[in-house]
């Protein structure tokens, strides 16, 4: 995890959360992203000064049953598309190269202007909970809202 703040935050905003993809899993964190900025002494509203806006990603890593995939488009002046597909084998995996890998990016600023504050946590998993992964990635990152925090590992429950 690592955050950098562009600005200074002010500790008495309120803060309005917004997720970038209406999926079951955000509506999930959203909650607790609230009941982790309460839990701090954050000001929540619906229409508040600064904006929480977050994303989550997920993707399979490699595993040593599946060959690696490149896939890329390209196209041409003339409007051609190609899109072309490579699978590599790959020889003397390591057990740790399975799983998934769990991402969260935050940013807290005004609405339609820069970020004040960013975040992004990232976590290499064989668990299948995402919402759990996730869930702690929230927790790492709320307690050091507003701060600049260089890359450092956080501790999945």
């Amino acid at each position: 995890m690592a955050a950098v703040a562009n600005g200074i935050y002010p500790d008495t905003a309120s803060i309005r959360i917004e997720f970038r993809e209406d999926t079951d899993l955000n509506t999930r964190l959203q909650k607790v992203f609230e009941q982790e900025l309460k839990a701090q002494g954050h000001g929540l509203s619906d229409s508040g000064d600064l904006v929480l806006s977050f994303e989550t990603l997920v993707e399979e890593k490699f595993s040593s049953d599946k060959p690696a995939t490149i896939v890329g488009q390209g196209g041409s002046r003339s409007g051609v598309e190609a899109i072309f597909e490579f699978r590599l084998p790959l020889k003397k995996l390591k057990p740790e190269v399975g799983g998934r890998r769990y991402s969260l990016n935050v940013t807290l600023g005004r609405q339609g202007e820069l970020p004040i504050w960013v975040a992004s946590a990232e976590a290499v998993a064989s668990r299948s909970d995402r919402f759990a992964v996730q869930k702690s990635m929230v927790r790492a990152v709320v307690e050091v809202l507003g701060q600049t925090v260089p890359s450092r590992p956080i501790s999945i429950e």
